[in-house]
C-alpha cells in the first residue's frame, strides 16, 4: 500500500502525491507526506525523465529520506511512470493472460531453433518477453569463448570498475566482467556474426550492436556460495537503473557457456511483464505469478527484452564451478546519440564500493 510521498527540493519546491481512490492528487508542501524525499532539481528532472531510477539515485547519494523510508518511494515508482510518460502497468496482483497473436494461450516451456520459422519466434518473443534457442553454437564455438573469458575473469581486479565481486567465505570472487570485447577480437565480433543479426532482428529491425557502452559485452558467473553483493540477482528489469526511453527495446542475448539448471542457478522469467512496469514482487507476490526457468544446455541462446522481470536465485549447490552466460546486448538508434563509449546506466553501481556492488538492502 502507497501513502502520501513528498519530493522536497534543494531549491525550496516541495509537492506530495496523495493516494485516492486508485488514483493520486498533487499538493504543495510536505507536510501531509509520510515520506519525504529530499534531492537536486536536476536529479528531480533526471528522475522525471527516466535517466535515473530510484534505484539509481541511491546507488549516487543523490537522494535523502527526510522521513518515511525508501521502500515507499519504490512503491510508487510504477504509478509515477504511468503518470510521467504513459507507461502501462502489469499487474503483478492478477497477472494477465498472455497469448498469441491469433489469441491462443501459449506454451511457456516451448523453445526452439535458429532452423524455426523466423516469424514464429519473433511472435513467442514478443508476446513473453523472452525466447529460449536450442543448439545456435557448437561445442568447439563454445570452448573457444570458454578460453577467451575465463582470460578476462582471470586478469579482473575489484578496482577496476569493469568487474563486479562477491565473497565466498573470506575470499573475493569475481562474478561478472563488463567490456569483454576490449579484451578479444573473437568476443568483439559476437554482434556481427549473422545468427545474432538474425536474433536481434527478432526484437526490432534497427537493433544495434551495443559492445562499446552500457557495460559491452560481458560474462555473468553464478557462483556457489556467495555471500553478498548482487551475485544472486533478485528480480529486476535491465533498465531498472534508468534509460527505459533510452535504450529499450534492449535486447539481450545469453550465450550459455556451461548448462543451466536449478542447481547451477538458471535463468527465471515473468512471461508478458515486458508490456508494462510494476513494482518489483516479493517472494510471496512471484510464488503466484507464472514463472518460468530457463533450463539451456551450453551453446543455446537465450533471449530477452531488458524490460521483462527475471531473476537470477542463487545456485542451490554449495561448491563446484560457476555458470557462465555471455551477454551481447542489441539496443535501438538513439542509445547511440545518448550514451557515449564506455558509459552505461549501471556505471552508478560502481560509485560506493568500487566492484564489491553491494544489494540495494545494504544500503538504507
Amino acid at each position: 500500500m502507497v501513502r502520501p510521498l513528498a519530493f522536497q527540493l534543494t531549491d525550496g519546491r516541495a509537492y506530495t502525491y496523495v493516494p485516492s481512490h486508485g488514483s493520486f492528487t498533487i499538493e504543495a508542501g510536505s507536510n501531509r507526506a509520510d515520506t519525504v524525499v529530499e534531492l537536486a532539481p536536476e536529479e528531480w528532472c533526471a528522475y522525471v525523465w527516466e535517466l535515473r531510477s530510484c534505484f539509481a539515485m541511491l546507488y549516487a547519494d543523490q537522494i535523502s529520506i527526510a522521513r518515511g523510508s525508501f521502500g515507499q518511494l519504490v512503491r510508487w515508482e510504477p504509478p509515477l511512470r504511468v503518470a510521467f510518460d504513459g507507461q502501462g502497468i502489469y499487474d503483478i496482483d492478477a497477472p494477465p493472460t498472455v497469448e498469441d497473436p491469433e489469441g491462443n494461450l501459449l506454451d511457456f516451456t516451448r523453445t526452439f531453433t535458429l532452423d524455426d520459422p523466423q516469424d514464429e519466434i519473433a511472435d513467442f518473443l514478443h508476446s513473453t518477453g523472452f525466447v529460449h534457442l536450442r543448439q545456435v553454437m557448437d561445442e568447439d564455438e563454445v570452448e573457444a569463448l570458454r578460453v577467451d573469458v575465463d582470460q578476462a575473469v582471470a586478469a579482473a581486479r575489484p578496482d577496476d570498475r569493469r568487474s563486479w565481486w562477491t565473497t565466498v567465505g573470506v575470499r573475493p570472487v569475481c562474478n561478472r566482467v563488463n567490456y569483454l570485447n576490449d579484451r578479444s577480437e573473437q568476443l568483439a565480433n559476437l554482434g556481427g556474426d549473422p545468427r545474432f543479426a538474425r536474433i536481434a532482428a527478432l526484437g526490432r529491425a534497427d537493433l544495434r550492436d551495443a559492445r562499446d557502452r552500457l557495460d559491452g559485452n560481458s560474462v555473468v558467473i553464478k557462483v556457489p556460495g556467495a555471500a553478498d553483493g548482487l551475485a544472486d540477482l533478485p528480480w529486476h528489469r535491465d533498465c531498472g537503473m534508468g534509460g527505459h526511453p533510452v535504450k529499450c527495446p534492449m535486447l539481450n542475448v545469453g550465450i550459455q557457456l556451461d548448462a543451466a539448471t536449478e542447481p547451477t542457478g538458471q535463468l527465471v522469467m515473468i512471461p508478458g511483464s515486458h508490456r508494462g512496469t510494476s513494482r518489483l514482487p516479493s517472494p510471496k507476490e512471484a510464488a503466484r505469478l507464472p514463472l518460468v526457468p530457463l533450463s539451456t544446455e551450453p551453446g543455446d541462446i537465450t533471449v530477452h527484452f531488458g524490460h521483462t522481470l527475471h531473476a537470477a536465485p542463487p545456485p542451490t549447490r554449495d561448491r563446484g564451478p560457476g555458470r557462465r552466460a555471455l551477454y551481447v546486448t542489441f539496443v535501438p538508434p538513439i542509445t547511440f546519440d545518448m550514451v557515449g563509449p564506455g558509459q552505461g546506466y549501471n556505471d552508478v553501481l560502481f560509485s560506493r564500493d568500487g566492484g564489491h556492488v553491494r544489494h540495494v538492502d545494504q544500503l538504507h
